[in-house]
């Protein structure tokens, strides 16, 4: 490594001072969201145009180095967000000197984020593994010594070995989700190591798996309309999403819709950066979702606000629908949801006369123990005024994943799988399999645990289980990463893994149809390995010869691209690699007006519901964790913990980073002043937040507007070896699975707050 490059790893290479002085904020004027009062800054919309570059007044550089235009490279923003921004990067001498928005990309518009203006800092981090690692000492600790990828690979394999000679194969479990996407480097050749070896199954269902599941029983198959056309509707309802932070982009296209003469409603516990300036903002109380959606369909029908030839024509189970809503008048929704009836009644009415209209299902509501409950409701909204398949501005939108191009699984070596019985096990339920909590791992431990692109330590819940588990000195833990996270701490092999601008790769945005080519900015730093890198280095170390260990990236990238989507709209790698970015052709979803279903209808009425052990329509089911659904809980822990992103992080990533902890603050808790004068906590205060999982100690910050009196609010995922206590949020998360397809539920989470 140059010293040049030494010179740059340092953690003030942008400090916020510059930041503030040399961006233009433009997304709050663009987006409206000025005039917020002082406890709601936190929720406002911060988009970059500019980032300043590198001079010797913001570094530890020795000597001032001015900005000079370099070699232009362009990146795709690989983080776990709907945007999937794409960007470019100038190098010059090998080094980044400078990284802003693509203008041309519709999605991006020449923008950054607060997370991606700091993207130099990341990159060129003090922290930064850049080596292989052993673990010195006790786990946890964090004390390792550098040691040759010969020497990592072979302790890595010896181990493994063991294990398998030992237990079998599925005692080894590979733990990844999204630090960094990709069809490459994520999605695709990591697992062929782990299909080959017979390892325990993964079942990543954290992030938006229970609605997944639940939508195909309305319409056979997920079709959202694409984000562009938030613009172009008329009545544009965020349900439970919070665009401001998790894709901020977006929020342009709902903001049009307003300017263009249209409505915007916000359905949400929370106070979001959209609230800001929507129409009507409904502050519902957590979990009660399906009521709501009940409660408005029982009115449309009662005011004959119904779609009734769309009904008929392309519908089953309208009596079934009819039926079963009609036991939620407007005083019952009222009482459950906490919403006034009037606030109620406004809306049905809106969203019956106002057409076309799009309905954004949010994906953090469903992270609840009735989540799959809630989301089928309101997949029913749409289908009873006829927005579905009308037109491209009209219906709805969830993840729009589904139109996702390239098929990872062509990469994944699945042909290798000899046991297709293989265990799974749920990745919401780490501590317990660890600890062998689960039946699963009871009698067949886990001994061998390989992390990449992920940080369970601080994302996972229930985290004082997941420490217990990675405290064990029997578990063989290796790590890929990219700093030494909180889960690096208790590695006993650590990997040095590359970013983005290191590596090739292409990506999605699964808000939208963006496929996008990720080229290499600059060599990988020290001795990064890129993930399929790192495990085809392993496969082969343990012997094995199959042709997809020695798969370059390139052809990896092309194997993806084998598809019958991208082929015939003549999509190549070699298109790709030119245009930098492509939009996947959709016609207007559910436009044939053919559903996938049973019945080959849109299914009011499911069977399909029913034999999976749900009303066959819809239903409210309280939370397991509320005053309905656990009522000698909640005497004990009153008050409901959401935990949602901030615009500052993606999930744990960035939190390391200075500017970014300057701007966030420290951890704080938003409760209600109502809720905080009754247990005498001022402004600023140290609290406890506790539940049986555990305590993690926060400031307190008390708001009117936020959250309403009952609920309080911790964004995530601060680190905990970053805040006083040693301990986050997901501490005392549940790892309760959700109703449909074993997904999380953060949000259903009762604690108690003291002084």
């Amino acid at each position: 490594m140059t010293d040049k490059i030494k010179d740059l790893l340092t953690t003030k290479v942008i400090s916020r001072r510059s930041f503030l002085k040399s961006s233009v904020v433009s997304g709050i004027a663009l987006l409206g969201l000025t005039g917020c009062v002082n406890e709601e800054e936190e929720i406002s919309v911060e988009v970059i145009t500019e980032e300043p570059s590198i001079t010797k007044e913001e570094t530890h550089t020795k000597t001032i180095v001015p900005r000079e235009k370099g070699t232009i490279s362009h990146q795709v923003c690989p983080r776990n967000c709907g945007d999937t921004c794409s960007i470019l990067s100038e190098v010059k001498d090998g080094i980044i000197t400078h990284i802003s928005g693509e203008p041309t990309n519709p999605i991006t518009a020449g923008s950054l984020c607060a997370k991606m203006n700091h993207y130099l800092s990341w990159v060129y981090h003090a922290d930064r593994i850049l080596y292989p690692m052993k673990r010195v000492g006790t786990k946890g600790k964090g004390n390792f010594e550098q040691i040759t990828w010969d020497e990592a690979l072979d302790i890595i394999v010896a181990k493994t070995k063991q294990s398998i000679d030992k237990y079998g194969p599925e005692t080894v479990w590979k733990y990844y989700f999204s630090g960094t996407l990709g069809f490459v480097h994520n999605k695709g050749l990591p697992h062929a190591f782990f299909n080959k070896l017979g390892a325990s199954d993964f079942d990543a269902t954290v992030c938006s798996a229970t609605g997944v599941a639940a939508i195909p029983y309305t319409f056979g198959k997920d079709r959202g309309v694409e984000p562009e056309e938030f613009a172009n509707t008329k009545l544009y309802v965020s349900w439970g999403a919070n665009e401001a932070a998790t894709c901020v982009h977006v929020v342009k296209f709902i903001k049009q819709c307003k300017e263009n003469g249209g409505k915007v409603i916000v359905i949400n516990p929370i106070r979001t950066g959209v609230a800001t300036f929507a129409n009507e903002f409904m502050q519902i109380e957590p979990g009660t979702d399906a009521a709501l959606a009940l409660g408005v369909i029982n009115y449309l029908i009662e005011n004959n606000l119904q779609d009734q030839s769309f009904i008929d024509k392309y519908t089953i189970g309208f009596k079934e629908l009819k039926t079963t809503a009609k036991e939620y008048t407007l005083d019952k929704t009222s009482a459950i949801t906490g919403i006034s009836v009037k606030q109620i009644e406004k809306f049905a009415k809106m969203y019956g006369e106002i057409k076309p209209s799009i309905i954004k299902i949010g994906v953090g509501m469903q992270r609840n123990s009735n989540g799959g409950s809630i989301v089928r409701a309101i997949t029913l909204l749409p289908v009873v005024v006829g927005t579905v398949g009308v037109a491209a501005n009209s219906g709805y939108m969830y993840s729009n994943s589904i139109y996702s191009a390239p098929n990872p699984n062509l990469i994944q070596g699945k042909e290798l799988v000899e046991n297709p019985n293989r265990r799974k096990i749920n990745m919401n339920e780490l501590g317990k399999a660890l600890t062998g909590g689960l039946d699963t791992t009871k009698e067949l431990p886990i001994t061998t645990l390989m992390v990449f692109n992920s940080n369970p330590m601080v994302i996972t819940q229930h985290g004082k289980l997941v420490r217990e588990g990675l405290e064990r000195e029997d578990l063989f833990t290796v790590v890929a990463e990219i700093f030494r996270t909180d889960t690096a701490d208790y590695a006993d092999i650590l990997l040095p893994a590359t970013t983005f601008f290191e590596c090739e790769d292409i990506n999605q945005n699964y808000s939208g149809l963006y496929l996008r080519h990720n080229e290499p900015a600059i060599e990988p730093l020290g001795e990064c390995k890129s993930n399929g890198e790192i495990f085809n280095a392993i496969a082969k170390k343990m012997g094995y010869t199959e042709h997809i260990f020695d798969l370059t990236t390139v052809e990896a990238i092309k194997a993806t691209m084998q598809t019958e989507t991208l082929i015939s709209q003549g999509i190549t790698y070699d298109v790709l690699k030119e245009k930098h970015w492509v939009k996947i052709h959709i016609d207007i979803p559910f436009g044939d007006k053919e559903f996938p279903t049973p019945s080959g209808k849109i299914e009011l009425y499911s069977e399909k519901l029913k034999e999976a052990g749900f009303h066959p329509v819809a239903e409210y089911v309280p939370t397991a964790e509320s005053k309905d659904g656990s009522p000698d809980l909640f005497k004990k822990y009153p008050l409901t913990l959401m935990t949602p992103h901030t615009k500052n992080l993606i999930n744990s990533q960035m939190y390391n980073i200075p500017q970014i902890k300057e701007l966030m603050g420290e951890p704080v808790l938003y409760i209600h002043r109502d809720d905080a004068l009754e247990r005498g906590i001022m402004d600023g205060d140290k609290i406890n937040v506790l539940n049986d999982r555990g305590t993690i100690v926060l400031t307190a910050k008390l708001t009117s507007t936020i959250t309403k009196k009952g609920t309080v609010l911790s964004y995530s995922c601060p680190w905990p070896k970053l805040v006083e206590g040693g301990k986050s949020v997901n501490e005392i998360t549940s790892d309760r699975l959700s109703d449909m397809a074993g997904g999380s539920t953060y949000h259903t989470n009762l604690v108690e707050v003291t002084k």
